[in-house]
Order: C-alpha cells, then structure tokens, then sequence
C-alpha cells in the first residue's frame, strides 16, 4: 500500500497525495474492504489522523509528521474510547498538565484503539482526548493532543518511547485481524503530548477524524 501511494490518494500533492477527485479514493477504499476490513483499518485510521494534523496542527514538526503519515512510514489511531467512559465520552478521566515548554504531561487509559500498538512501522501517532487540569467536567472541557508512542526530536529524528504502553489485547467483533488494545499513557510519568488546536476544542476536531477515516 505504501508503494502504490494508496493512503493518500484523494489528498493534496503538497502534503505528497496523489491528488485525485475523492470519488476515486473511495473505489480504490471500496476494493481494499472488500478484500481485508481489518487491515485497511491501519491505513484508514492513519488517514483520518493525518488529516487533523493537517487540518488542525500547528506545530514544527507538522509537516515532517504529515510526509510520514501520508506515505505510511508512521500509523494513527483514535484514542476516544476509556473504560467506564464510553458512549459519555464527557465522563473521560485521562487528564493533560502544561508544562514550562509548551508540551503537557498525558495521563490515562484508552481502551478499544484498533491499531493501537504493532510493529507494523517506526511509529505511531495517537490523537488523544483529555482533559487539561481545571477545565470543567462533560464534553466542553475536552481538549485533543498529538501523542506520539516513540518522542520526535526537534530535528525530525526518533528519541525515546513517550511512555505510551499497552495493558492488554482486546478484541472487536469482526476485525480479529486488527492490533486492538488498552493503551496506558504516563504510567511512569513520562507521557508527553502537545496541544493540537485551542484548547476545550476536542471534540468538535475529534468528529473531522471520523469523517476522514
């Protein structure tokens, strides 16, 4: 899928798509389906959180994070889902502290995240849902963060694992196939995320996810 150009074929030749209407991207989706649901999901949920960072991340890194999404070096999830938290996605419990440098410290659990953990590529890009220390209860008091499971140095290379590490194995009905996991992040207190929009704006970014999946 990589070689082909597959994840990206609808989306721009600036961010290295391949520019094609978006009805073609959705028959080439279709064929792919079709032949393996579970798998396509890796590249399905790199797509939709490659288009947050697109749409939404304003950061250094953003392009060099894009360029490794859209040509499936790294994958994405989306990291909504907890447990006890789940059709009241406004009950999460996983909470974000800034820190001096602009970047916030994650800490909590996610559960049921396809393509959560694998060694499929180099890295993964978790969109991760919190709520930042003080802001109010429900769904208006949640925030989204870039949450890396292997830390970016500021020069585009892999640091060391963000403390981002997987509880268990879970299953999906259907989709066997697919890397779906509890995922902890700060256990150790190591877990580092940036901003990716302003902030109590997560769920309504969180939605353009879904639509780009």
């Amino acid at each position: 899928m990589r070689r082909g150009g597959w994840l990206s074929v609808s989306d721009s030749p600036d961010v290295g798509g391949q520019g094609f209407p978006t009805i073609i991207a959705a028959a080439v989706s279709q064929m792919f389906l079709a032949g393996n649901q579970a798998f396509l999901m890796y590249p399905g949920l790199t797509h939709g959180a490659a288009r947050l960072v697109e749409d939404f991340f304003q950061h250094p890194l953003r392009d060099l994070i894009l360029e490794k999404m859209y040509n499936g070096a790294w994958t994405g999830t989306m990291c909504l889902t907890e447990p006890g938290a789940g059709s009241d996605v406004g009950a999460l419990k996983t909470s974000a502290r800034k820190n001096p440098d602009g970047t916030y410290s994650i800490t909590g659990t996610k559960c049921f995240i396809s393509a959560g953990d694998h060694n499929l590529t180099e890295n993964i890009i978790h969109p991760v849902l919190a709520r930042i220390e003080g802001d109010p209860p429900g769904t208006k008091g949640i925030s989204i963060f870039v949450v890396p499971k292997i830390r970016i140095n500021p020069d585009g290379s892999l640091g060391e694992p963000n403390d981002v590490v997987t509880g268990g194995i879970e299953s999906k009905m259907g989709i066997h196939g697919n890397a779906t996991c509890t995922l902890n992040f700060g256990e150790n207190g190591k877990c580092i995320g940036w901003l990716m929009v302003e902030e109590r704006e997560g769920m309504k970014v969180m939605f353009h996810l879904i639509l780009a999946i």
